[in-house]
């Protein structure tokens, strides 16, 4: 390699140049890993006589097991949009190879794959036990005032809060993104969980559109791999999701006398019981057809053990998730368990019955208390990561008559080309589909919502970092209303080491923290992240202290909801008002299905849900407007992200149901992925530019950090009645998040970090 020092391979790592050290802890794939081999070898040979060559037998990118897809079973009659069943990787985790966790070396490559480093919540089950409020006031000409830590008082020299111009050029790589679509920095891990490419039958539709023609944008210099080359920058676009109409199917009556309920006899069916007793009357309906069946309670205690007993059925109808909220064991997150035991024991087909009401939990009824809330996002991942397996939800009214769901359930059976998700709303049966609706300019520019002023106050959770944070500064700036910041990680506890002040990125930080001895590069990733994180922290003080009335940060995990509560009822006791609230809390620990744990599903889940729900049951009624931040993840499904597509489905099931009660505007806004400024590096919740030119190949752009805020402060000016309470935000249409990814893109692994926190 070049770099090494004349004593070749005796000479040790001591004598390789730290500059390349620093390069190669830049890139952040194994693709990029090989093509630095490559470039670096064919400057050292021209340079050094041949030195810097790639070795004899290096893996060349994208070869190893995993990069070939596996044939799935598919189904006839699809529509080229969401969830499908086509081939897809059985190795990699993500439709542009998300690399299995904990994997070895890619054999015959000799490269090795970087062991995944761990950082944060990601490394362990985070406690519930929030840290103390810390409340750092800051006053509006933004000079630092008198932090409150534990109560205790502290100077301002102790938690410093620098102007807004001293930080700019110290925060260009700051993170901007939400957590949406799982991508995070290479850092903190190995794996790239973007929609897989599989594509058969919709699990949410797409009403024809007319795409808008796209503008030539030159992507910036390539910081990993050479130059980067030109991509084209997709516009922004805004859908509504309707629920259309499907054609009935055949019933079961008239599947019997047709003869077709005779290809049953024989098969082996489980069917996983809840408390309504739609479980009892599918299995006499599956036994009458000639079929073996066996009965799982759900609140078993050895259902697991009994699920993972039963491989390869003919099918397994999960029923629990119908039953009332008293159902032990039936919802989400508690169910996890079972539910992953039933989908890895490889059943022929897969139905989850979820009683919502038939329309997905969007009729604004108690949703939030149903056990069924989040299912719709976990089936449809689970559609992409399961290709030999027909993976499918219907959505019924609780009440209706056993008998009858279960006569449903074996018609839809029946049904080859049926999208993965289908609810029966007053005997009706409808599926999602999105539909672009764009908002006509206004002419107001980044004003704020209507009615915010100076002496409003807003309340956003996800901490001063990422686009919570934007977010928090835009609304400052255009309103001047006081902001409250929740957020779990604690405030900076003093000025910043002097030997890393001057360091202004990445790579200047780690040659600095190199010159200061540190060598094990998890710990010098670590001290990376820590660094960046508490300098954007100071950055949104500063520039809200400039900006917003007054400024308060409490640390508090989302999770604990006596905590939220207690902060609501703070900030209705000094400020009389609260005029609204933005959710954006949530971490991310993307694994695939057979490596996720149930407690890692319980963290990523209740961040987001139990944080949007004790935020809502906090709330007065005359609240001006709501904003959960949710992700594409939930409306498509997407590989390695069981979890976080779960939880962002019910931030929507839980934002219709709020809707009913709040006075101002509530909104699910689900964004697609997020990009960086011009000239930044890639942070927390970016992609690299060599995934962002892959995305771009198959339609899908990134959102603009300027250009997602103002479309949420545009969003938030629409007049409340007719609003629409979910909105999907993303760069590009259904049909781009779910294509297949070329072969060059599938190699891609690694660009993006799993197991780490965002938001938080």
């Amino acid at each position: 390699l070049p770099g090494v020092g004349a004593g070749g391979a005796g000479s040790g790592l001591s004598e390789v140049d730290e500059s390349v050290v620093e390069e190669l802890a830049a890139v952040k794939t194994v693709r990029g890993i090989a093509s630095w081999i490559v470039e670096r070898g064919a400057a050292g040979g021209s340079e050094a006589g041949g030195a810097g060559a790639a070795p004899a037998g290096a893996a060349p990118a994208g070869s190893g097991p995993g990069d070939t897809g596996r044939p799935g079973t598919g189904r006839a009659g699809a529509v080229p949009v969401s969830a499908g069943r086509a081939g897809g990787s059985a190795e990699f985790g993500g439709s542009l190879g998300l690399p299995e966790q904990g994997g070895g070396d890619r054999p015959g490559g000799g490269i090795a794959r970087p062991a995944p480093v761990s950082v944060g919540a990601g490394a362990g089950r985070a406690s519930t036990a929030a840290p103390a409020s810390a409340v750092a006031p800051v006053s509006r000409s933004g000079r630092a005032g008198v932090a409150v830590l534990d109560g205790t008082p502290v100077t301002s020299a102790s938690v410093p809060v620098p102007s807004s111009a001293e930080l700019a050029g110290r925060t260009a790589q700051a993170s901007l993104a939400p957590e949406s679509w799982g991508v995070l920095s290479a850092p903190r891990g190995a794996t790239d969980p973007t929609f897989a490419a599989r594509v058969t039958a919709p699990a949410v539709p797409v009403a024809p559109a007319t795409p808008t023609a796209p503008a030539t944008l030159t992507a910036p210099t390539a910081r990993a791999v050479g130059e980067a080359l030109p991509v084209t920058r997709i516009p922004l676009r805004r859908f509504v999701i309707d629920h259309v109409t499907l054609p009935a199917v055949p019933s079961w009556d008239a599947l019997v006398a047709a003869g077709r309920a005779s290809s049953l006899a024989g098969t082996r069916f489980v069917v996983v019981e809840g408390d309504l007793g739609i479980g009892l009357a599918l299995s006499s309906l599956l036994e009458q057809a000639g079929a073996q069946v066996r009965i799982v309670s759900a609140d078993n205690v050895e259902a697991v053990a009994q699920l993972e007993a039963e491989p390869g059925a003919d099918g397994l109808f999960w029923v629990a998730s119908a039953g009332s909220p008293a159902s032990v064991g039936s919802g989400l997150p508690e169910a996890f368990g079972a539910l992953r035991a039933a989908a890895l024991a490889g059943p022929r087909r897969l139905f989850v019955v979820t009683g919502l009401g038939g329309d997905l939990g969007r009729g604004g009824d108690d949703a939030e208390l149903a056990p069924g809330v989040g299912l719709a996002g976990l089936v449809r991942t689970l559609a992409h990561e399961l290709p030999d397996t027909e993976v499918r939800l219907v959505d019924v009214h609780p009440k209706e008559a056993p008998r009858r769901i279960a006569e449903r359930l074996l018609a839809e059976m029946f049904d080859p080309a049926a999208p993965v998700v289908v609810g029966y709303r007053e005997n009706i049966r409808i599926t999602p589909e999105l539909r672009a609706v764009e908002l006509a300019p206004d002419g107001r520019g980044t004003a704020g919502p209507a009615g915010l002023d100076a002496s409003g106050v807003v309340l956003l959770t996800g901490g001063a970092r990422g686009i919570t944070a934007r977010t928090a500064v835009a609304l400052a700036r255009a309103t001047g209303c006081a902001v409250e910041l929740v957020g779990r990680t604690p405030l900076p506890d003093g000025p910043e080491d002097p030997a890393t002040v001057a360091a202004l990125d990445a790579p200047a930080l780690r040659r600095a923290l190199i010159e200061t001895g540190v060598r094990r590069p998890a710990e010098i990733e670590k001290r990376i992240g820590r660094i960046l994180a508490e300098r954007e922290i100071r950055a949104t003080l500063a520039a809200l202290g400039e900006a917003a009335s007054s400024v308060r940060y409490h640390a508090v995990d989302v999770r604990d909801g006596a905590a939220v509560a207690a902060v609501v009822a703070d900030v209705y006791a000094r400020h009389g008002r609260l005029d609204g609230v933005v959710h954006g809390a949530g971490v991310l620990e993307d694994r695939l299905l057979r490596s996720k744990t149930p407690e890692s599903f319980d963290r990523v889940f209740r961040t987001k849900v139990d944080g949007a729900g004790a935020l809502l049951d906090a709330l007065r009624p005359d609240v001006g407007f709501v904003v959960l931040f949710g992700s594409v993840a939930g409306v498509f499904g997407n590989r390695g992200q069981v979890d976080y597509a779960a939880a962002n489905d019910a931030l929507d099931v839980l934002a219709h149901r709020a809707s009913a009660r709040l006075t101002g505007r509530v909104v699910s806004v689900d964004w697609g992925p997020w990009g960086v400024e011009a000239g930044a590096a890639a942070g927390r919740g970016m992609v690299s530019e060599e995934l962002a030119r892959e995305y771009a190949r198959r339609g899908i752009g990134l959102i603009d950090p300027d250009e997602g805020v103002a479309a949420l402060l545009r969003e938030l000016r629409e007049p409340v009645p007719g609003a629409p309470v979910q909105v999907v935000q993303m760069c590009g249409d259904a049909a781009s998040f779910t294509s297949r990814p070329s072969s060059a893109g599938s190699s891609s692994a690694g660009s993006s970090s799993a197991g780490s926190s965002s938001h938080a």
